[in-house]
């Protein structure tokens, strides 16, 4: 059986290590790209809730509801939420594929680190179960890994490489915004940020 202990360590350490410098950050892309009104948010696959934490302390008036299949996970993530006295998130055990939830009912849906685990056939699946659930004017923000260019950023980015799954590396070097588009997607927004990509998309 997992530790899923270690794991959300794990999980909290990319931060520390990768996502440091706020200013260049993902996590601050996805709040910048989320207004600040009573939206309706959901981050898929959530594990620790780091997203979901984020915009709650960010964006008061977002209702939040963080997904994941692990509910192990999710009870850690429970504790961080009690830790820091948040009440706009609710956390559900769900597969992010099928989650049973209904549809049009988020104005933003956050995929953060999650479709370069999948094999082509979940990740077709995962977006198509978020477009469901987008609402009619929602937007879909999507965090995903890119190959840095500075010398030291590649060298700090060789755990990724090391340890992702298998299909990493043919991700890694996918044109993402034609991905998405091929999805039945249009991409909004594209942001640069330390090793990663955002890309804000709406359904087409």
């Amino acid at each position: 059986m997992p530790n899923y202990k270690i794991i959300s360590d794990f999980y909290d350490t990319l931060d520390a290590i990768y996502f440091r410098n706020k200013e260049h950050s993902p996590r601050t892309a996805i709040i910048d790209m989320i207004p600040n009104e009573s939206v309706c948010v959901l981050d898929v696959c959530a594990g620790t809730c780091s997203n979901s934490v984020l915009i709650a302390q960010n964006k008061p008036k977002a209702k939040i509801t963080a997904l994941d299949l692990s509910a192990k996970m999710l009870d850690i993530a429970e504790e961080k939420l009690h830790r820091h006295g948040i009440k706009n998130i609710k956390t559900i055990v769900a597969d992010a594929k099928n989650s049973g939830l209904p549809s049009h009912s988020f104005d933003v849906i956050i995929i953060s680190l999650v479709l370069h685990e999948m094999n082509e056939h979940l990740q077709k699946a995962i977006l198509s179960e978020a477009k469901r659930l987008l609402s009619d004017n929602g937007n879909i923000v999507v965090i995903e890994w890119e190959q840095p260019k500075k010398l030291h950023q590649r060298f700090i980015f060789t755990p990724i490489k090391q340890f992702e799954p298998k299909g990493f590396k043919y991700f890694l070097r996918l044109d993402l915004a034609e991905y998405f588009e091929n999805s039945g997607f249009t991409v909004l927004e594209k942001r640069s940020c330390d090793y990663t990509c955002v890309y804000r998309l709406a359904r087409r």
